[in-house]
């Protein structure tokens, strides 16, 4: 939009809220600080103001700039995914996350959408040999198992995984990585260590205790490890 738009849908709206009794032109000069046979000559469309006198009556109107913008501008320049740019994502249980490379129908609780651009910018290092595996589930976690996210969980939550993310390089470093561990318990999330031949779990919510799970010799961690927690949404 353009400063002589702009002016003119000032312009508009001041007028529209004096015809309407909202406010008068003295009262609306004396509380921006503006001379009033400006604002009456702004008014009349025989003069513009200067970007300060526009400030100060947004100011005296309070309105921010997007505020003059009409809706139908506003949607024109805001591009919405459409759904073509999005991909489903299975919901699944913590069990079925590390235990099944592909899942079928019945398995599956239902979709959610995330934009493809998002998926494909994210950047995997699988150590367990799940090339074959559909790489991004979403975990459905309880009441219970979100409480490894948060110390005080109301209900439960949603993480999104990458299921062929599961080498322990921190994937921003030096910030470490969260990971959804399987346990016979449930599905916990937190930080992952190796010591002494059992894998550490260390939830985010720090009121938990530490987890020691001992590995396999066949498969390791992949065991217990369904992914990388790449983003997560709690239920309220």
């Amino acid at each position: 939009m353009t400063i002589q738009n702009l002016q003119e849908n000032l312009r508009a709206h001041i007028r529209s809220r004096i015809q309407r009794g909202e406010l008068t032109g003295v009262a609306l000069a004396q509380q921006a600080g503006v001379r009033q046979s400006h604002l009456s000559n702004f008014l009349n469309a025989r003069r513009g103001l200067s970007l300060e006198s526009i400030d100060r009556l947004l100011a005296g109107l309070r309105l921010e700039v997007l505020d003059l913008v009409p809706v139908d501008a506003m949607e024109r320049r805001v591009r919405l995914p459409r759904e073509a740019d999005r991909l489903p994502v299975a919901v699944v249980s913590g069990r079925q996350g590390v235990g099944l490379a592909r899942f079928t129908l019945e398995q599956v609780r239902e979709t959610v959408k995330f934009p493809k651009a998002f998926l494909r910018r994210l950047r995997k290092r699988d150590v367990c040999r799940r090339g074959e595996w559909v790489r991004f589930v979403v975990v459905a976690l309880d009441a219970a198992s979100a409480r490894s996210l948060w110390p005080a969980s109301a209900g439960g939550a949603r993480i999104l995984v990458d299921r062929c993310y599961t080498s322990l390089r921190p994937y921003r470093p030096p910030r470490p990585n969260l990971y959804a561990v399987w346990l016979r318990s449930g599905c916990m999330v937190g930080q992952l260590t190796v010591a002494g031949g059992h894998l550490i779990v260390r939830p985010r919510n720090p009121d938990l205790p530490v987890e020691s799970l001992p590995m396999g010799l066949a498969h390791g961690f992949s065991d217990y490890v369904i992914g990388r927690v790449c983003h997560f949404a709690a239920e309220v």
